[in-house]
């Protein structure tokens, strides 16, 4: 297995770390520091990073301020979508149904069709896309 590993960036000058690997740890507790002490999460209300990437999953955290809100993109190919609560409170709504979220829920949701989340407080969530094989 090739290990892949990101850069760093002016945004994350000593940001280069593994994404992909046979074992890659994620400290989870200094990555939702370093996103709620970043610039962007203070000027645009939300930031997040990537913690793992492969050819099938993406794991990225999340931190939202009270208000904000992620949605659903122009993916193609993605079979599964898991949302798990680490902090705060969120509500998650598809044209269909509305669930609520708080600190230790998991939401798994088939992403068929379009979904808003909404950060009903100040919230961190592990957010895992799952993809097609190709």
């Amino acid at each position: 297995m090739e290990e892949k590993f990101n850069n760093a960036t002016p945004q994350r000058p000593a940001g280069s770390r593994a994404l992909d690997g046979q074992m890659v740890p994620v400290d989870l507790p200094k990555f939702i520091k370093e996103i709620k002490n970043e610039s962007s999460y203070h000027e645009n209300g939300k930031n997040a990073i990537t913690v793992f990437k492969s050819e099938h999953a993406t794991l990225t955290l999340v931190a939202l301020k009270k208000g904000e809100k992620i949605q659903s993109g122009t993916e193609e190919g993605h079979l599964l979508m898991n949302l798990y609560m680490i902090e705060g409170d969120l509500s998650f709504s598809t044209k269909e149904e509305k669930q609520y979220l708080s600190v230790g829920q998991l939401l798994n949701y088939h992403y068929d069709y379009p979904f808003q989340a909404n950060a009903l407080t100040a919230c961190v969530c592990l957010l895992t896309i799952i993809k097609q094989k190709q």
